[in-house]
């Protein structure tokens, strides 16, 4: 408190007094009010013994003091979560086709429909029957609809269709002749993979031994 004020508020002088009235009134509408809370709770009992559910009065009470445009952003917004965890039983957009008394099996009637729901910045595939459908906004804020043409996917082979590696031809020689042709495969300029011995074939280690001493290195390319 400033030094003013202390010189101009005391006991029984006007301002006092003002300050005084400013005190009850704020203690008078702070018994009202909790007065007024008391008769909410009274009220809720009532209702309760009627037998309605309190939580959802309440949630009647807060709908009816919101905006039209805040329920509507809050009930998309939870329909839009619920349908991405898998919790709506079905998706937002149907839902409201629906509303319109829109025949979903006729194709025209749903492009027609979800024209309606397109929105400014952005597109909706919707797929009828056989053919999706995309419809969007051109520049001037026009709802459009075309034909989605999907590109052809590459036949893939079955499994039975493709070729299998061709077998090599396993040269009929001893381990002294597996040496020598791996000699022989490094001077013809062929890599150590060459190696025409199945892998638990013993004479496939000697044929790498031949390579790799032919080159002067392991096989797996030159030293850094």
């Amino acid at each position: 408190m400033s030094k003013r004020e202390a010189s101009t508020i005391g006991r029984n002088t006007v301002s006092g007094r003002q300050l005084q009235d400013f005190v009850e009134r704020i203690e008078r509408v702070r018994e009202a009010k909790k007065q007024l809370n008391e008769d909410e709770k009274l009220v809720f009992a009532e209702l309760k013994a009627a037998g309605f559910t309190p939580a959802r009065v309440r949630d009647v009470i807060k709908r009816r003091a919101a905006k039209p445009a805040d329920i509507e952003e809050a009930e998309a917004q939870l329909d839009m979560y619920l349908h991405a965890l898998g919790m709506a039983t079905e998706t937002p957009l149907f839902r409201s086709v629906g509303q319109m008394s829109v025949d979903l099996a006729a194709r025209d009637e749903v492009i027609a429909a979800f024209k309606l729901l397109v929105p400014t910045e952005g597109e909706i595939i919707v797929k009828i029957g056989a053919q999706p459908v995309r419809l969007y906004r051109d520049k001037d804020g026009n709802a459009q609809a075309e034909d989605v043409v999907e590109r052809p996917k590459p036949a893939s082979k079955a499994a039975s269709q493709v070729p299998e590696r061709p077998k090599r031809d396993v040269p009929d020689v001893d381990a002294a002749g597996a040496k020598d042709l791996g000699r022989v495969a490094y001077r013809e300029n062929q890599p150590i993979t060459s190696n025409p011995f199945p892998w638990d074939d013993k004479r496939r280690s000697e044929f790498d031994a031949g390579w790799r001493e032919a080159s002067g290195t392991d096989g797996m390319g030159p030293s850094e």
